[in-house]
């Protein structure tokens, strides 16, 4: 037999439904009464008398009536509940029945969700990794970054002076603790049974792991008397050194290790994860500021110094960065030559670490959303064109009782349906994105960064995904709850049609779409155009051919300039002699990765303000460097054996130096003085070079000083070798009389120049590439709904067509009302992307390199793009418009 529709069912539950159980109560209470009061009665009392000794004695019905009245209302939102519940389950059958009947429809629903809701897991696990995951350290909220900066100068994060740690750390009073450590890593030799390898060092003040809050794994962390002159030579180690050096030895507390030739004791191992303020450490030292601060010049003039603090409870960030304030202007007035001008500036620790890659998360982030928006009106047109098929099964759910509530609810559980399946579906595409983009950005992002899905992020994309069903099926659960029952049941041609108001909805959404779209290809042009923009434009130097390593010295072994001068030059003479090499030459610094940076005196040239302080790149470099890298020279000579290590200190400066410390460039023969030190000899510039970009996110080169070494040899020299060749084919060879001069010595960071560039331009190529690929998708799914929205409207139609060519209106005719259709809602996207299109471009703004926000070139090619892809996707809607056949359409 067959089942009654639901309307009716309820219908005849409510019909038989029992009585409330207070109505039994009131009737068996007023019996008790009566036959109370009818046995007083007999026993002498009048009537009145009875009644009212009878409710005397059985007390007061009223709390028997409100106990009856809570019950009956427990039972019935019992009965509500379990009525609700089972709604729910029949919606949820009937969806996933709904969805199996259009196979095509449903996988290609979900396919597109999971594209959607995919894209954004994927971002959502590099943004949860970067600015949510909790930092290795406890209450990290309380931990903050110090630097130092000149008033005037463009740097707000710079390195600080031995002096200014000292004097911060007495005068300080918003910090619980503070702790200095070596700003960069210096590069070691560690000499293992394996035999040598290079490994990087960070000088820390015992303070900085207490004032993390970080434990040690094994052992201890470092303590103040480490940092005594008998015990400055034991060191910890991170636990990724401990596993990947020392293959997780359980028994290294207490050994010995030989690094740059000196034995260290091993006294802990940090905690797994542990990322600390020097990027890169394998090792940490014990610091000590006793010999800094006995020298007058390096106490104060030297700025090398890092420091972290821990804020005491309740202590804002503001509030320290008021302090620290006040104590740079009091060390101003008490030092007005060195900390003149100087300030100091506090960041919490989470913004220092993340550093530039904020603002380009955000970015991708942003365009994930885009891309999810597009998805949610893209579904919406196609399930709304669903719903006008249904509109008679709708109507005859209305007429046998169901509500629109019902209604609605039930195509929001189907939209639910699909949405879950698009978010399981989107949770494992991400899940392959994330292990893609650990190769594409994990070297972009800071060091603490796990690209992963938790139960967080995994909680998080179910809600998105049911927010997402809810978004796209809304519109087509509220077109179907306000069709008319009797226009549709009574005609049913008509009622099978489309009505103005679901198609101007749907043009609604198609225009959202429009415009969504654009803003992001106008996003991903702009930086795509700025990234072409910094790999095209000119280096200064020509990184083709050339092969880059580093020799690291042990100071130990090597501890004269002229022992460290007399090994580069065996090197060079042996690297110069074998077949292929066209040239070779080694410097301190490779271009692109300059970090070393000295204030200069110009002789003759008017004192600076005590903010104003030039600094100028450095690097040393040997005699050949210039022509090995193809740095063209301008005026005068570059070096040559005459400059050696008695000879007057020479220097070559860059053209954009010259052209900012001397009129007309002509700065041959001038003089000046480099570093911190008054008494420092006067360098003579012989030559000028060409202009090197050292960051090619720059536009404009910075001013460069290079000096000899013959005059400054390196504990770290770094070869560059040119050949016709493969570079990397030469590294065994390089090796090998490598070993021959010193077998001691370990070969470091083989790699090609080209390479080295391209490593610089990482951090820039990552929302290039991925936004690139949100513009894709966007496009992809704006021309689907495009093409899907316009051919339902065209089919929809088809009986207006079809009395139009009855009529003898043309074919032309025809097309000429599909396009036009089409034409307006696609200028009304078009129109609305300028919003869009002026927020991505302000957003984007501070990444872009060589190209404006609002470029017309990068503007006309997302609308053109555009344009051209929504065309091709009315062809298909006009050509079946222009074939009607009239006859079977009013047949």
């Amino acid at each position: 037999m067959a089942q009654l529709p639901h309307g009716i069912r309820r219908a005849f539950r409510l019909a038989l439904r029992r009585p409330p159980i207070e109505e039994d109560v009131d009737t068996e209470v007023a019996f008790h009464l009566e036959m109370r009061a009818a046995d007083l009665v007999a026993g002498g009392l009048t009537p009145d008398a009875a009644r009212a000794e009878a409710v005397r004695r059985f007390g007061d019905t009223r709390q028997w009536s409100n106990a009856m009245r809570a019950l009956d209302r427990e039972r019935a939102a019992d009965e509500r509940r379990a009525e609700w519940l089972g709604d729910l389950r029949q919606d949820l059958r009937y969806g996933v029945r709904s969805a199996l009947r259009t196979p095509l429809f449903s996988l290609l629903a979900i396919l597109t969700l999971a594209l959607g809701i995919g894209a954004n897991a994927a971002v959502f696990g590099v943004v949860k990794s970067v600015l949510l995951d909790a930092l290795p350290y406890t209450d990290a909220d309380r931990l903050v970054r110090i630097y130092g900066y000149f008033v005037r100068g463009s740097d707000d994060r710079g390195p600080l002076s031995a002096g200014t740690v000292t004097d911060l750390a007495a005068r300080q009073r918003s910090f619980a603790s503070v702790a200095a450590f070596s700003g960069l890593p210096q590069e070691a030799v560690h000499l293992s049974d394996d035999g040598p390898h290079v490994i990087k060092v960070a000088w820390v003040q015992p303070a900085l792991f207490t004032t993390l809050g970080v434990p040690a794994a094994l052992g201890r962390v470092l303590r103040e008397e480490d940092a005594a002159t008998d015990t400055i030579y034991n060191v910890v180690l991170p636990h990724t050194t401990w596993q990947r050096t020392f293959g997780g030895d359980p028994g290294i507390l207490g050994q010995t290790v030989t690094i740059n030739g000196l034995p260290r004791t091993v006294v802990g191992v940090l905690p797994r994860g542990f990322v600390g303020p020097v990027a890169d450490a394998e090792v940490y030292y014990p610091l000590s500021l006793r010999a800094a601060l006995s020298d007058p010049i390096r106490a104060r003039g030297s700025h090398w110094l890092g420091m972290v603090g821990r804020l005491e409870p309740g202590v804002t960030v503001e509030a320290a960065r008021r302090e620290l304030a006040a104590i740079a202007a009091d060390l101003a007035r008490e030092y007005p030559k060195d900390n003149g001008g100087v300030s100091l500036a506090t960041v919490p620790v989470r913004d220092a670490l993340v550093g530039d890659t904020r603002r380009p998360l955000l970015v991708l982030m942003a365009s994930a959303a885009l891309v999810l928006l597009i998805t949610c009106a893209n579904l919406a047109g196609a399930l709304l064109s669903r719903t006008v098929s249904r509109r008679k099964e709708f109507a005859v759910r209305t007429a046998l009782g169901a509500g629109r509530g019902r209604i609605v609810r039930q195509l929001l559980t189907e939209s639910a349906v699909l949405a879950l399946a698009g978010g399981v579906s989107g949770v494992l595409l991400a899940m392959l994105g994330l292990r893609a983009l650990r190769g594409l950005a994990l070297s972009s992002l800071p060091e603490y960064a796990e690209l992963s899905l938790d139960a967080r992020a995994l909680l998080v994309c179910a809600v998105v995904a049911l927010v997402t069903g809810l978004t796209f099926g809304l519109a087509p659960a509220l077109a179907a709850s306000r069709s008319s029952v009797q226009g549709t049941l009574r005609d049913e041609t008509r009622g099978s049609s489309e009505s103005r108001r679901s198609r101007r909805v749907r043009g609604v959404l198609v225009a959202g779409q429009i415009a969504l779209c654009v803003s992001l290809l106008a996003g991903a042009g702009l930086l795509g155009r700025s990234l072409w923009a910094m790999m095209t434009a000119p280096l200064g130097f020509r990184p083709e051919g050339a092969l880059t390593a580093s020799v690291q010295l042990p100071p130990g072994a090597y501890t004269t300039a002229a022992s460290r001068s007399s090994f580069q030059d065996r090197f060079l003479e042996r690297l110069g002699a074998l077949p292929g090499i066209t040239s070779v030459a080694t410097t301190s610094e490779l271009p692109t990765r300059v970090m070393n940076r000295n204030g200069i005196v110009v002789e003759g040239a008017p004192p600076p303000p005590d903010d104003a302080i030039p600094f100028v790149l450095y690097a040393a470099v040997s005699d050949e460097y210039f022509r090995t890298l193809g740095i063209p020279l301008l005026r005068g000579r570059t070096f040559s054996p005459v400059d050696g290590g008695e000879a007057p200190p020479a220097a070559v400066i860059s053209e954009v130096m010259a052209r900012r410390f001397w009129p007309n460039g002509d700065a041959v023969g001038k003089r000046l003085r480099m570093g911190p030190n008054p008494n420092a000899p006067w360098i003579t510039v012989v030559g000028v070079v060409g202009d090197v970009r050292n960051d090619p996110a720059r536009p404009e080169p910075e001013p460069m000083v290079y000096g000899s070494t013959r005059q400054n040899p390196w504990n770290g020299p770094i070869v560059v070798l040119r050949t016709h060749g493969d570079p990397l084919a030469l590294v065994p060879s390089v090796r090998r009389e490598l070993a021959a001069i010193d077998p001691r010595l370990p070969l470091d960071d083989a790699t090609t120049l080209r390479d080295v560039v391209s490593e610089g331009l990482a951090s820039r190529r990552l929302p290039v590439v991925l936004m690139s690929g949100f513009g894709a998708l966007a496009l992809l799914l704006a021309s689907v709904g495009v093409y899907a929205m316009f051919a339902s409207m065209a089919a929809a139609r088809e009986r207006e067509f079809g009395v139009r060519v009855a009529l003898g209106a043309g074919r032309g005719n025809i097309a000429g009302l599909v396009l036009r259709q089409g034409g307006v809602w696609l200028a009304l996207g078009l129109a609305g992307s300028a919003l869009g299109v002026t927020a991505v471009a302000r957003l984007v703004g501070d990444l872009l390199y060589g190209v404006r926000p609002f470029d017309p070139v990068t503007l006309g090619v997302a609308v053109g793009t555009l344009v051209a892809c929504a065309a091709m996707a009315l062809l298909v809607p006009v050509r079946r418009a222009t074939r009607v056949d009239p006859i079977m359409t009013l047949r």
